[in-house]
């Protein structure tokens, strides 16, 4: 019965245990314990956000003070459960050497005050926000409205920021982050999978700025087309849902935007199919930046709406064709409505007055498909002028590559008969050598024998007479003769001499 008891006992211990593990992950009740144990009143503005379906923060922190960032920090540490987190600010702040404080005081056009939040708690909450982002698996919206993101901040962010997968917005309207931090932030948010909203409103952008997000829908493109290209094989079926890429884009009111910033906008969206909204007021937009826009939207029917208002210097006539090309319906006022929500005319008039408009814009359409035709006409023209001269090209090509396999045929040839006729000579020459040797030999041999000696024997039945009568026995003859260039004159002189005297002998 004891170990049932304390089994049973057990059981409810455990889930109470799991149970304030949870809460203590959870941001309301974190945050209501916080202040109980600190004896600090819940702001009124948190605790009313917590609903039975819906778990988010978003509040406007202009009233706070640095004990209620305090809290909210700690509160937001080891969350885990929201899934919108907002904190803005009305005024935009920049961060002074005590903390924030309004952007007019740092400029020295106001009253110096009291920091709204103090640099060390600034920082903790930046830290704070980075870890949040890094570890809450379900956040889909995130903003941070109105504080001073730029440099080592705005890094601290991306930090967590590059290791989040469930992102869907991201708002960082008016936090000052610049061309650099627009950089920063791109590179990193390309490879987030779900992130579908950026909103950069007056983050002073520049052209450099736009650049950097134009990369991203340039990068994003790229990789959908790689992603449908694996999804389509084997006939497969391209599922959008997995397909990432940005599809609104906020970058309103970012003066230095001006029209070549827009002008790299236009130019990756030309051939996109993803983007679906773009807001670019009051960026110091000209006629030049909506006839980019123009060229665009010829290009691209996916775009809903493309927001340019507060842009001063674009005329009507410019704004009425940039409406007409979006598929809306202009009214003589200026205002424009969907053509889905204009409302059925009810008087004759009226009626008259719908359809010619109508018309206009079916023939303002038709005159652009008619000139797109025209156009493509003249390409295809082109192209087979190019075509002819490479034709042209590749034939001088392929000649010239005949004739020089001809020539390297014959000179191959030549250098072959080369090649045999250099054998022979070397044959020829060796034994012209080998003749040239022996008779050198030859000559030696009678130049050290320069004189040859041939024996003459008489015969014996031939006699001589002897002077005083007397006969002398037969004795051979030695007759010498010379040989060669030593036998002259005087050697048949000498030889003369020994067929008189022959008594004398010579050996």
């Amino acid at each position: 019965m004891s170990s049932n008891t304390n089994s049973t006992n057990a059981k409810p211990a455990g889930r109470s245990e799991r149970r304030n593990r949870q809460r203590a992950k959870d941001f309301h009740h974190r945050y209501l314990a916080l202040c109980r144990s600190k004896n600090f009143h819940p702001l009124p503005e948190i605790v009313k956000t917590k609903k039975k379906n819906q778990s988010f923060l978003d509040v406007y922190g202009d009233r706070f003070k640095c004990y209620d960032w305090q809290l909210i920090t700690d509160a937001l540490r080891e969350d885990n459960s929201l899934n919108n987190v907002a904190l803005r600010l009305r005024k935009t702040y920049a961060e002074g050497a005590d903390g924030l404080v309004p952007h007019s005081v740092h400029e020295g056009n106001g009253a110096e005050k009291t920091p709204l939040i103090d640099k060390r708690t600034f920082k903790q909450l930046v830290e704070t926000l980075a870890t949040f982002l890094r570890t809450n698996k379900v956040v889909e919206h995130f903003t941070i409205e109105g504080f001073p993101l730029a440099g080592v901040r705005l890094c601290t962010l991306i930090t967590g920021l590059s290791q989040n997968t469930s992102l869907t917005e991201l708002n960082l309207a008016r936090c000052s982050i610049g061309d650099e931090g627009c950089k920063a932030l791109c590179a990193e948010i390309k490879f987030l999978p779900n992130l579908q909203l950026l909103n950069l409103t007056a983050c002073q952008l520049t052209v450099k700025g736009c650049q950097a997000v134009a990369d991203v829908i340039k990068f994003q493109k790229m990789q959908r087309y790689a992603t449908s290209w694996e999804q389509s094989l084997r006939y497969g079926d391209i599922k959008e849902d997995k397909l990432m890429g940005l599809r609104y884009l906020y970058l309103s009111h970012n003066p230095a935007i001006g029209d070549y910033g827009l002008l790299e906008l236009t130019d990756v969206l030309k051939d996109d199919a993803w983007v679906r909204q773009i807001h670019v007021c009051n960026c110091g937009l000209t006629d030049v930046a909506a006839q980019f826009l123009t060229e665009c939207l010829n290009m691209n029917a996916s775009i809903e709406k493309f927001d340019i208002r507060d842009n001063i210097k674009i005329s009507n006539e410019a704004c009425h064709e940039i409406l007409v090309k979006l598929g809306a319906n202009v009214d003589d006022d200026g205002s424009d409505t969907a053509s889905a929500s204009k409302k059925s005319p009810k008087t004759l008039a009226s009626l008259r007055r719908y359809l010619e408009m109508q018309l206009d814009s079916e023939r303002n359409r038709n005159g652009q498909l008619e000139s797109t035709v025209e156009q493509l006409h003249l390409q295809i023209g082109d192209y087979a002028v190019q075509m002819n001269e490479l034709q042209r090209e590749l034939g001088t090509l392929v000649k010239s590559r005949n004739e020089l396999l001809e020539r390297l045929k014959k000179l191959e040839n030549k250098t072959s008969k080369k090649k045999g006729a250099g054998c022979s000579l070397r044959r020829t020459h060796s034994d012209a050598m080998a003749s040239v040797n022996h008779e050198a030999i030859e000559t030696l041999m009678v130049a050290t024998t320069s004189k040859s000696e041939a024996v003459v024997k008489k015969d014996h039945h031939s006699r001589e007479p002897q002077q005083g009568g007397s006969s002398l026995p037969s004795v051979g003859r030695i007759i010498e003769r010379s040989i060669g260039d030593c036998g002259g004159a005087g050697g048949g002189e000498h030889e003369m001499a020994l067929l008189m005297d022959p008594v004398s002998e010579k050996f």
